[in-house]
């Protein structure tokens, strides 16, 4: 299929199923996850996933977190990183350990390939949550804040386990020197980024005598702290939600938002949203159909009570503990490079891949339903102890 025909339908596609989904008072996001799944080789094989969807949806996801962080809170974000620190621990022990037990005790599978399998389940994905906390007016709340630091601290654990694991099972090894220093190098340069390059950045570009120039800037800092990110070991969406997040403290962010967000929410933003439907294949799965089940079950309780506990530790109510916990169980990108990192090891299978990936999304398309349902829960909740 031509890329001009692909667009033509993933911006149509999207526009429309996002508006039936909100007519039937669901959140947009599942529109256009599902239409992407009805479309794709699971139903009715119209499209497929290509580079151009690919990379497409990459550049969605960076450009979704990078709105994200123009519109963010860093002061709320500071207020809860302790918080944040213990969700994020939680939510990797709770779905790991649970996981390693399903695949290992119940399932006999090796010992690295039930580590492995349990480190897919332990990365989470902020971007859909991201896009759901913004439909409900969400973002900048208590557990809010606590789901996105969680996220940042949850994915720089990750990565640091999977080089561990990488490093016992496969003989790359790498100190935990060399896994660490980049990490905690990429902080201070975007705290140093964030503290006075930004602003004269973005001051200097105002300036320039060039159509959009200011906006030019914003989208330059976006794919430039992606690009830093990928190159200290870390996720690109963390990079560009910083770059956002930097972005937010200046004056330019409320200017630069309506600027950035006709970008994304028009173009690139469908398209990450779709592509993840597009990757969902159900030929085979009959003969995993239990794994697959008991493992999305855990992948989601994991999250659920690991993180939403975490929360209870620092006096949030249930309600917004349940928040948090279903802020956490989607899973993306993170997710998938881990899945990558075991199939090429030789650690796990094409089957026991293909599982995982159909577990990280599915648990991507389910989770948007379990956050709103307790969000709504707690505004009911709200309105209750307000009447009274």
């Amino acid at each position: 299929m031509n890329y001009l025909v692909q667009l033509f339908l993933i911006l149509l596609l999207v526009t429309l199923s996002t508006h039936l989904a909100s007519w039937l008072k669901c959140p947009g996001v599942i529109g256009a996850l599902l239409i992407g799944v009805i479309v794709g080789p699971a139903v009715l094989n119209f499209m497929q996933p290509t580079t151009f969807t690919h990379y497409f949806s990459e550049i969605g996801v960076i450009v979704l977190m990078f709105i994200a962080g123009l519109e963010g809170d860093l002061g709320l974000l500071l207020k809860y990183w302790k918080p944040s620190l213990v969700v994020a621990t939680l939510g990797v022990i709770f779905p790991t350990g649970t996981a390693f037990l399903l695949c290992h005790d119940m399932f006999g599978f090796p010992v690295k390939a039930s580590l492995f399998m349990g480190l897919v389940l332990s990365a989470t994905s902020v971007s859909i949550t991201v896009q759901v906390l913004k439909e409900l007016n969400y973002l900048n709340t208590s557990a809010g804040a606590v789901i996105l630091g969680a996220a940042v601290a949850d994915d720089i654990m990750c990565v640091i386990l999977l080089g561990i694991a990488t490093g016992i099972y496969t003989g790359a090894k790498q100190s935990m020197f060399q896994m660490i220093v980049p990490k905690i190098l990429f902080f201070v340069i975007v705290w140093a980024c964030g503290r006075w390059i930004v602003p004269w950045f973005l001051t200097r570009f105002q300036q320039l005598n060039s159509t959009e120039s200011l906006t030019a800037g914003a989208m330059i800092l976006c794919f430039g702290g992606a690009a830093l990110a990928v190159a200290m070991g870390m996720s690109d969406v963390l990079g560009s939600y910083f770059a956002g997040l930097a972005i937010s403290q200046t004056p330019y962010s409320k200017p630069l938002a309506s600027k950035v967000e006709p970008i994304g929410y028009a173009v690139f933003i469908p398209a990450f949203f779709i592509s993840i439907g597009l990757n969902v294949k159900f030929a085979g799965m009959s003969h995993d159909l239990l794994f697959i089940t008991l493992l999305i079950i855990t992948a989601i309780l994991g999250k659920q009570i690991g993180c939403g506990l975490g929360a209870r530790c620092f006096g949030l109510s249930w309600h917004q503990c349940n928040i948090v916990g279903a802020g956490m169980v989607s899973r993306g990108e993170m997710a998938l490079v881990v899945a990558n990192v075991a199939l090429a090891s030789n650690v796990i299978n094409t089957n026991h891949y293909t599982a995982m990936v159909t577990v990280t999304v599915i648990t991507t398309l389910l989770a948007p339903f379990i956050l709103k349902f307790f969000i709504v829960r707690n505004q009911q909740a709200d309105t209750r102890e307000d009447e009274q």
